[in-house]
């Protein structure tokens, strides 16, 4: 496409609103040469992707499209039913180019646009996954996914490989015969953000019924940057909700919900062969072999794991300890706490991990705990017993309903802790924030309305973390960016942690017009 078209496909300017904490805050992104394009289900490929001529496929928005440009999907069914290669129903290739200019596959506003794969021609051999994606610095959001099929081989919904620095917000992955996603190889540095994935099974696998098809997995990746899961729900998968099997590097899961792990969706049939636990926490197979030299310490933070075939957490063999905090795990038939680790020395399982402020409740509270680092937990507080009563509810209602119109986690009731509960102020400081004069017990700070979307060593009361725009988010504006208010501490950051203001160019094609607070705090 030459530049001349590119320019009327696109010069964009993004404004964005948004309210936190009784402040707006205003920020006009200007982008300069990047293009727009348009997908829609009544379109046609040798349209010209306007809003008015758009394309039939992302396919072919994705064909046409370099870093910095838009490709918007409207809303409706897309049946794929010719792979674009064996091995993928869509391909994704294409990379952009920094956290700045990325290539953004967004839902267009206010609707839901519709992967199916249920009636894909799938290889009869390998491997045919929905979505393949192999490039970098990329944004996929708003999208739904579902049906992928499978012969022997259990096929993903969203197969990330070689890749990295992706972001995946409110992505929703169901009734596939695989993964929801599964994030591998590559040098990490992904967001998966407020996504959910669920009634995936993979009944004909060759490893047994039900035995590939986690909610999220994060896997085989040697080197490079962290990759973060944040707000996202996993449930009725037939294996794992969240699994972090062979990954080399450290993954954080926060504030995520998992239930129903190890069962046929939809019933209470235990998957043949799905292993069923919620949080599934680093291993390298057993016994292990392929393990690096320095073994990460994944994290888990905040997270509800419930009603789980297994366990609720499970450290899994992990070669060294990972952290539990502030989690709470509810009634799972394999226990709520599986403290099995691996001690490479003596070549035995050992119970490893370090777990703070963790509730137990109902079902056996932990397992395999000789040797972990383990402390402040319902379990271990001498005098505690918990009780139905120390929660608001204990029904489960909401916790797979619509989530909130900015895509969080839906407000519900179950196991937020009661007035008066024993779980109150029990804890100890780990990093997160809290109100009162310690942290509470469990995934469910007392008093508060939401949950914190802060990072781990965020303070509250000082810092303010919002996303905005395509990928930015606002953090320490405690003492304003208004004309004439001292805002040297003020800044301005992508949501991978790159500070790009106070600086007035971010790069040669965004500039920050202007940040405001409507107070001046």
């Amino acid at each position: 496409m030459n530049n001349k078209k590119r320019l009327q496909a696109g010069k964009t300017r993004f404004c964005r609103l948004i309210g936190f904490s009784g402040a707006l805050f205003f920020l006009t992104i200007f982008s300069i040469s990047a293009a727009t394009y348009y997908v829609a289900t009544t379109g046609s490929n040798t349209a010209a992707g306007t809003i008015s001529q758009p394309f039939a496929t992302l396919q072919k928005g994705h064909d046409v499209a370099v870093a910095g440009d838009t490709v918007y999907i409207r809303g409706g069914t897309y049946s794929i039913t010719t792979p674009a290669n064996s091995s993928a129903g869509i391909s994704i290739t294409k990379s952009g180019t920094s956290d700045s200019k990325r290539i953004y596959f967004w839902a267009y506003p206010g609707e839901v646009p519709v992967f199916d794969f249920s009636k894909m021609t799938i290889s009869g051999s390998g491997y045919t996954h929905g979505f393949v994606i192999s490039g970098s610095y990329l944004y996929f959001k708003g999208i739904e996914e579902k049906g992928v099929p499978m012969n022997t081989s259990s096929n993903n919904g969203v197969m990330v490989d070689g890749a990295s620095h992706d972001i995946f917000e409110l992505m929703n992955m169901h009734h596939n015969c695989g993964n929801g996603i599964f994030i591998g190889n590559g040098t990490g540095g992904h967001l998966v953000l407020n996504c959910d994935a669920h009634e995936n099974y993979d009944p004909g696998s060759t490893k047994g019924a039900g035995q590939n098809a986690d909610g999220f997995g994060v896997h085989y990746q040697k080197s490079g940057d962290t990759t973060i899961l944040r707000g996202c729900r996993s449930w009725w998968n037939s294996d794992d909700g969240f699994d972090c099997i062979n990954q080399s590097v450290a993954v954080r899961v926060e504030n995520c919900w998992n239930s129903l792990s190890g069962y046929v969706p939809g019933t209470m049939t235990p998957a043949a062969s799905g292993n069923g636990n919620g949080f599934k926490v680093g291993g390298f197979d057993m016994p292990p072999t392929k393990y690096p030299a320095v073994i990460p310490h994944h994290e888990v933070t905040n997270c509800v794991g419930f009603l789980c075939k297994a366990a609720g957490f499970y450290q899994n063999h992990q070669l060294g300890p990972s952290y539990f905090y502030n989690n709470t795990s509810y009634n799972n038939k394999g226990g709520d706490f599986n403290m099995l680790g691996y001690d490479l020395a003596t070549g035995a399982g050992v119970g490893m991990g370090i777990y703070r402020n963790n509730v137990a409740y109902l079902g056996t509270a932990t397992s395999n705990s000789t040797g972990a680092d383990a402390s402040f937990n319902s379990w271990d507080i001498t005098g505690l017993t918990v009780a139905a009563s120390d929660f608001i509810s204990t029904d489960t209602a909401g916790m797979y309903g619509p989530r909130k119109a900015d895509g969080s986690l839906p407000d519900v009731k179950f196991m937020h802790l009661a007035a008066g509960s024993k779980l109150v102020d029990k804890g100890t400081s780990v990093g997160l924030s809290f109100s009162g004069t310690a942290p509470d017990l469990g995934a469910f700070e007392y008093g508060a309305t939401t949950q914190s979307v802060m990072h781990p060593q965020t303070a509250f009361g000082k810092n303010i973390v919002v996303r905005i725009g395509p990928e930015l988010k606002l953090e320490n504006l405690s003492r304003g960016a208004k004309p004439g208010v001292d805002n040297s501490k003020s800044a301005l950051y992508t949501v991978t942690g790159r500070r790009i203001y106070p600086n007035t160019v971010v790069n040669s094609g965004i500039y920050i017009e202007k940040l405001l607070t409507e107070k001046g705090r």
